[in-house]
């Protein structure tokens, strides 16, 4: 089956828009659908190829050409009826004469046609656009339809990042294993001899975490915002990991538009339960009691989910300010605001309410009563340095990973990877909290018990270190975002991924 139908366009050297009518001989088929929506995506890539043509006078022959043909493949499954299983389209650049019928015409895969002159481009010329449409028999299955396009390159590279990751892993694995084992063994075996002879009382030399062990439990500033904090992180741990073992076990097909989306979104509303659970539970743990259990939960149910939506919503204005459609329709804004305050709101109460059944874990030591001085820090064991210390690893484990999803993301890449993404993930969480205990450890030594604060900074840590990499990509992976709306949405999207 080969269509024919010509589209005319005035060329001027400012922006235009493409006119045409329908083809009438176009065959009434299951295909004739297929056909002019394909058709329809062929004027507009034309188009737009003709206008940037026009506008660069660049070309692959050296003067000024538009591509003028395109050449559309279609592959079809016959078991048990015809369907549509690929699509391919080539471009090429053809002078048609608009008073005579269109030829046949062979491109090449250099975009030229042998024996047939090249559409130039100049002031006021007449183009004539035409297509064909090649139906073509395939032993591709109907359910094999997208492996063309879910092959992605550069699967030794994910694996290398993967053993990176894992001796990552082992190396840290080995030296908390190290401090949990031989040091801190061999510092309570001294401290328990002391104990057991009082006469050496005086030769005892208290150093380290052992002087800290009346204050390593006392309740941190601002315990409310940190349970707020540990509950909100809990929900989107969840979140994500529910996701990325749905999508590796394949029920998340690429198939269905917008499917890892909709699952998340799902998901992150009903997993507000946990939230209200785990920042109830250590809201009691930190203060010993679960009086103001309430205020836990409204925070955790409000704060970051509004900070979400409040970032959401700004974009959504601004992109229908514009006037372009991919704005959020109305309607589907006010679903998801009804789905944050009729579901996720209670759930959260749920959770807290569930949390207050559980009992309150004892302190391992007594916490004492007036508060022990915290002595300057060194250069070593400062704050800051122990923080931007301990998102280096788990930078470097997310680092390749990460590249591939952000590149698939901007640049209009399928990725499909779950697998690799799921294991990467579960080897960031292990190096970020062999992280943490080592900083934490050394903290202590330092004679600083205020840990509960900086031990939850370094585990987020890794968002300082990927927005850096996020500004890095915006200027020199993607050189043509200019703009205010492309980098306030480039920005607003990599701004909810660090929250």
């Amino acid at each position: 089956l080969a269509l024919t139908a010509p589209r005319r366009r005035r060329l001027s050297p400012l922006p235009h828009r493409a006119a045409g009518a329908a083809n009438p001989d176009a065959p009434s088929s299951l295909f004739s659908g297929v056909a002019a929506s394909l058709r329809a995506a062929a004027d507009a890539a034309l188009g737009a190829a003709a206008t940037a043509a026009a506008a660069s006078g660049a070309s692959p022959a050296g003067g000024s050409a538009a591509h003028t043909h395109a050449r559309r493949r279609l592959s079809a499954d016959d078991a048990p009826f015809f369907m549509v299983v690929g699509f391919e389209v080539q471009p090429c650049s053809v002078h048609h004469d608009a008073s005579e019928p269109i030829s046949a015409v062979s491109c090449s895969n250099a975009g030229e046609v042998e024996g047939m002159a090249a559409q130039e481009i100049f002031q006021d010329a007449t183009i004539v656009y035409s297509y064909d449409v090649y139906w073509q028999e395939t032993d591709i299955k109907w359910a094999s339809r997208w492996d063309a396009y879910l092959r992605m390159p550069g699967g030794d590279v994910h694996w290398f990042g993967i053993l990176n990751s894992c001796l990552v892993v082992l190396i840290m694995a080995s030296l908390v294993a190290v401090v949990l084992i031989r040091t801190v063994r061999r510092d309570l075996a001294k401290y328990e001899a002391l104990l057991v002879e009082p006469a050496a009382a005086d030769a005892r030399d208290e150093a380290g975490w052992k002087l800290v062990a009346g204050d390593v439990c006392r309740a941190p500033r601002g315990s409310r915002m940190l349970a707020v904090a540990l509950g909100s992180g809990a929900q989107v741990l969840c979140t994500n990991a529910v996701s990325l073992l749905l999508a590796a076990l394949g029920f998340l097909s690429p198939a269905a538009r917008g499917a890892l989306l909709t699952t998340t979104m799902v998901l992150f509303v009903w997993l507000a339960i946990v939230a209200g659970l785990v920042s109830t539970y250590m809201w009691g743990v930190m203060e010993r009691s679960y009086s103001g259990w309430a205020v836990v939960c409204a925070r955790v149910s409000t704060i970051v989910p509004g900070i979400i939506m409040a970032i959401f919503t700004v974009l959504n204005l601004v992109i229908h300010h514009t006037g372009t459609s991919g704005a959020v329709p109305i309607g589907m804004y006010f679903g998801l605001v009804a789905a944050w305050f009729v579901v996720s709101i209670p759930l959260t109460f749920v959770g807290g309410y569930v949390a207050l059944r559980l009992p309150i874990p004892d302190h391992p030591v007594k916490t004492n009563q007036i508060p022990r001085h915290v002595p300057p820090q060194s250069a070593v064991t400062h704050p800051w340095v122990l923080f931007l210390a301990a998102g280096i690893l788990p930078f470097g484990t997310i680092f390749i990973e990460l590249y591939f999803a952000m590149t698939s993301i901007w640049l209009g890449f399928f990725y499909y990877l779950f697998g690799f993404a799921l294991l990467i993930s579960l080897l960031a969480l292990l190096v970020t909290a062999e992280v943490s205990v080592l900083c934490t450890y050394t903290q202590l030594c330092s004679e600083d018990y205020h840990w509960w604060w900086p031990s939850f900074h370094r585990g987020g840590c890794v968002a300082l270190y990927t927005a850096v990499y996020a500004l890095s990509f915006m200027l020199w992976t993607l050189p043509t975002l200019h703009g205010a709306l492309p980098i306030l949405i480039f920005s607003s999207y990599m701004a909810i991924v660090l929250v």
